[in-house]
């Protein structure tokens, strides 16, 4: 996503509008969980706070297709990303890694460096939210039904412990 900066490096405006869908097709999906990025839709604005420094804010939203934890069906995550970061030649702490090149800017990678910040951590369709995993001779519980007294390694041991005090 290319953005022309020669507007306000030559002080024509004060700020430049970004108003378009992010084509998010070259992104290497492979390193993280998410499956496809649909609807990915960026608005803000540009402006220059200094002779090399910029600043770049606005709302990237769109569609995260994500595994479900529990399944590993698709999953549709939305998301809504707030922006306000400064960019430039000198900016102190420049993680953003958005190079200027002939007074132009690819907010791509940027962007894209906030779309990863925001993959949660668990992504659980509704519909096995309450599910429960059960077979022949054993069930899947959950950490509220765990008793720390029954599930001890030395439950057992306490048990014999206790009955050869009672038999003595």
């Amino acid at each position: 996503m290319i953005i022309d900066l020669s507007s306000l490096v030559t002080n024509l405006k004060e700020n430049i509008n970004v108003d378009q869908n992010v084509d998010t097709s070259s992104l290497d999906l492979s390193s993280t969980n998410i499956r496809s990025l649909n609807n990915t839709y960026f608005k803000g604005k540009i402006t220059r706070i200094s002779d090399d420094t910029f600043s770049i804010s606005g709302v990237l939203s769109g569609t995260m297709v994500l595994p479900d934890d529990v399944t590993l069906e698709d999953v549709n995550y939305n998301y809504e990303i707030q922006i306000d970061e400064n960019f430039g030649e000198n900016t102190e702490n420049d993680e953003n890694n958005i190079e200027i090149v002939q007074n132009t800017i690819d907010i791509l990678p940027f962007l894209w460096q906030n779309i990863i910040v925001e993959i949660p951590l668990k992504v659980v369709n509704d519909e096995n939210k309450n599910k429960t995993f059960e077979g022949n001779g054993w069930r899947l519980i959950s950490e509220d039904e765990v008793n720390t007294s029954n599930n001890s390694p030395f439950s057992d041991l306490q048990k014999l412990l206790d009955s050869k005090g009672r038999s003595e």
